[in-house]
């Protein structure tokens, strides 16, 4: 057995546990020292397995100390400093200036933070964005002024893990109403590769054209943050994600372009100057985790590593960059570069014995590569997105090699001083693929959504994988054991999908943290969807990003009823991207008189509807789910504004759902309501709603109220809390807990989601 592997999982395991914040008490130098005892006496010991056991052993404490000897985030370092005013000097980052409606946004890589008269270092990013008034260097130091405030995310399942994204990356914070005052031009090395990684992307933008360029420059010179929402659900449907940064597909093709560059050279020279160039390219690039992995495995392979010593190079490589920076182990783009890759080494050759022989060897050996890496980093899609594209093994047949091209265009492109021909080639070729690939994601079936799964689940499916392919160390079994073993990890993941995609469930209500905005969603027992607005912020589209990842992570694929309570954007600005994401049977519009603004969202809505029914909403219009019965109710004539919104009525055997959009006290005067066993608070708990008299008709024992963190509108209202309180009714609040869960079983039942999972929340006044 080749223990170089077992230690490498050892290794990864102890890293993982000494990231976790509970691993606080070991002390790195002592579990490193244990390390090194380890090893000494697995070198002295002369029996292979005891020696294989000691060094997984020290692999492990290693893995554990390296991961202990990582500092505070960035985050941590300033906790006790949000809130109040910072003079921040630091370092512009070229890449992340961005050119916003009346200002401009950029991360500073601060230094120094002045509090008062007291100076102290701090080494973390802070996002910044100023007016667009001030003048800024492309690159330099900045003296700043601001209100120091934290970074937030949005705590719903399925979403994008933000405050992992800030801890790898070292944002720290935020600078609040950031004033300039002082900038000086300065430009370092690192700095003049970011200036030049930037004019190189908009030279690829002018020459291929704007989202052609784009996404050549994500590909070429890393980052997709040019791209627009549709091209990369392209990308992300088609399987290709990963084309969207530098990889190692990108550095073969250009070692194998500047080898035959170099061929006049000798083999030595030529391998030296093109291990040189490869470094420049990859710090061009940023030095991300997925170039650095393609930079160390390319000059090891130029240098006479092959076969079997891939597989023990991948993992030094990996170990080597996790011992340079333990946190890239939580990185996303870490983990699918070296899941690929595994792919690759060890189920390549499985993959190749598995397709027909009568297959053309290009096609052949196109499959077998694709199949082996989408096979390595399968859990982490299903992860991360939920979701499947059973489409990718075509897409990655046809599309790659014409992206690939592109990008050969695009590097010739720009290298050569007359490229502009060649740039017109590659963007017309990068479209073409972007075509095919919009009408190949929408054929029926070509994403498979399968929701969230337990970690046991990737266990057992590598295990798989390993008895499938026939590892070296598994190659004791008979073959039907290894028929046996098979079969039964076929079965228990089986299992997990079909508990997920059809177990019992109770009807729930789940009001999402969508920032300052609204949306609920309801979940029958028979898998029925209803959605009650989709929330609405100006930087980010809740619809794409937040609802609909949600209902992914549960394992729907399609919504049943969406209401639109009223056209204010924060109820509903997400419902056209919701709308693009996922199809809805029927979609119920407010009966509101538009204004320009009301209009212009209604007009996209419509739209992005598809095939779905579009139809107002009218008073006592029902719907049937099982033993539940969700209503409507609306205002007696058409208005503006939160007076026009559509209220939802759920009644169910076991408790009643009130939802009220943004409505105020002047409505609340003229309805006729009974007792209901949870609210949702109108208008985000604002001083005007929710009056004494509303709440003694309705009586909540639960109420929910929506809003975001910090908002400046200062939602909820000390006077609303009281009266709620004075009403007997148990306040939850997505700004304080995430997104909440309500179960309508024997028993009610309440959650919050944390931003890892959900926690009950104890019924102490229900």
């Amino acid at each position: 057995m080749q223990f170089i592997y077992a230690g490498m999982v050892c290794f990864m395991l102890g890293l993982w546990l000494g990231l976790q914040p509970a691993a606080a008490f070991a002390s790195w130098p002592l579990l490193s020292g244990a390390a090194a005892a380890a090893l000494a006496l697995g070198v002295r010991l002369t029996d292979g397995w005891r020696r294989g056991l000691c060094v997984c052993l020290s692999l492990l404490l290693l893995g554990w100390g390296n991961g202990c000897r990582v500092e505070l985030s960035a985050a941590q370092q300033l906790e006790q400093l949000w809130g109040r005013q910072a003079v921040a000097y630091g370092k512009l980052e070229p890449l992340s200036l961005r050119q916003d409606t009346g200002y401009q946004s950029f991360i500073l890589q601060c230094e120094q933070l002045r509090l008062g008269a007291e100076l102290r270092p701090y080494r973390g990013r802070l996002r910044v964005g100023v007016r667009q008034k001030e003048i800024l260097p492309e690159c330099g130091r900045l003296t700043l002024a601001g209100q120091l405030e934290p970074l937030t995310g949005f705590r719903n399942p399925g979403a994008f893990d933000s405050e992992q994204y800030h801890r790898v990356n070292g944002l720290g914070g935020r600078l609040k109403n950031a004033k300039l005052l002082a900038a000086q031009e300065e430009a370092g090395w690192r700095d003049k590769l970011e200036l030049l990684n930037l004019r190189l992307c908009r030279r690829l933008e002018r020459g291929a054209g704007g989202e052609a360029g784009a996404v050549l420059g994500g590909m070429l010179l890393g980052g997709s943050g040019r791209l627009d929402d549709e091209t990369r659900e392209v990308f992300i449907a088609n399987g290709l994600a990963h084309l969207l940064s530098v990889s190692g597909t990108h550095l073969v093709l250009l070692a194998s372009l500047l080898s035959a560059l170099l061929k006049p050279l000798p083999l030595k020279w030529r391998r030296l100057l093109l291990v040189l160039l490869l470094c420049a390219y990859a710090a061009l690039c940023g030095g991300r985790p997925p170039v650095l992995r393609a930079l160390l495995m390319s000059t090891v392979v130029l240098f006479g590593g092959a076969g079997a010593e891939r597989g023990r190079l991948l993992c030094l490589t990996a170990m080597s960059l996790l011992l340079f920076k333990p946190v890239w182990l939580a990185d996303i783009g870490f983990q699918l570069s070296f899941g690929a890759a595994a792919g690759l080494v060890w189920l390549l050759p499985a993959c190749r014995r598995c397709l027909p022989a009568w297959l053309p060897t290009v096609i052949s050996e196109g499959a077998a590569v694709t199949l082996a890496a989408q096979l390595g980093v399968l859990p982490f899609i299903v992860g991360y997105f939920h979701q499947l594209s059973v489409i990718s093994l075509v897409s990655n047949i046809v599309l790659v090699p014409l992206l690939e091209l592109a990008a050969l265009l695009g590097l010739a492109g720009c290298a050569l001083p007359l490229g502009d021909y060649l740039l017109a080639a590659a963007g017309f070729l990068v479209r073409q693929a972007l075509t095919q690939g919009a009408w190949l994601s929408c054929l029926p079936g070509s994403v498979l959504t399968v929701g969230a799964l337990p970690l046991w689940c990737a266990v057992i499916y590598y295990g798989l994988l390993a008895v499938w392919a026939d590892w070296p160390c598994l190659q004791f079994l008979r073959n039907w054991e290894r028929r046996c073993l098979m079969t039964g990890c076929v079965l228990l993941l089986s299992g997990a999908l079909l508990w997920q995609q059809y177990g019992p469930r109770p009807l729930a209500a789940y009001f999402l943290d969508v920032g300052q905005g609204d949306c609920v969603v309801v979940v029958t027992p028979s898998r029925k969807v209803a959605v009650y607005d989709t929330g609405g912020l100006s930087g980010i589209d809740t619809g794409a990003k937040i609802v609909a990842p949600f209902l992914r992570s549960l394992g729907f694929s399609a919504i049943d009823l969406l209401i639109v309570s009223h056209y204010d954007f924060d109820h509903a600005g997400g419902a056209a991207g919701l709308l693009r994401q996922m199809p809805v049977k029927e979609i119920v519009l407010p009966q509101e008189r538009l204004t320009e603004a009301s209009a212009a969202i209604r007009q996209k809505i419509i739209a992005a509807a598809g095939a779905g029914k579009i139809s107002l909403a009218r008073q006592g219009r029902s719907w049937q789910f099982e033993d539940s019965l969700l209503r409507l109710a609306v205002p007696a004539e058409q208005v503006v504004g939160n007076e026009a919104s559509t209220l939802a009525e759920l009644f169910s055997p076991y408790g009643s759902l009130l939802l009220t959009g943004d409505m105020g006290e002047e409505r609340e005067q003229n309805l006729a309501l009974g007792c209901y066993t949870v609210l949702k608070a109108g208008h985000h708990g604002s001083k005007y709603s929710s009056s004494a008299e509303f709440l003694q008709q309705v009586q909540p024992l639960v109420t929910v109220i929506s809003c975001g963190r910090g908002n400046r509108y200062g939602h909820p209202h000390a006077e609303t809390m009281e009266r709620l309180r004075a009403a007997g009714s148990r306040v939850l609040r997505t700004d304080a807990m995430g997104c909440i869960k309500i179960e309508f079983a024997e028993e009610l039942r309440c959650w919050a989601y944390d931003g890892k999972a959900f926690r009950r929340l104890q019924n102490n006044n229900l």
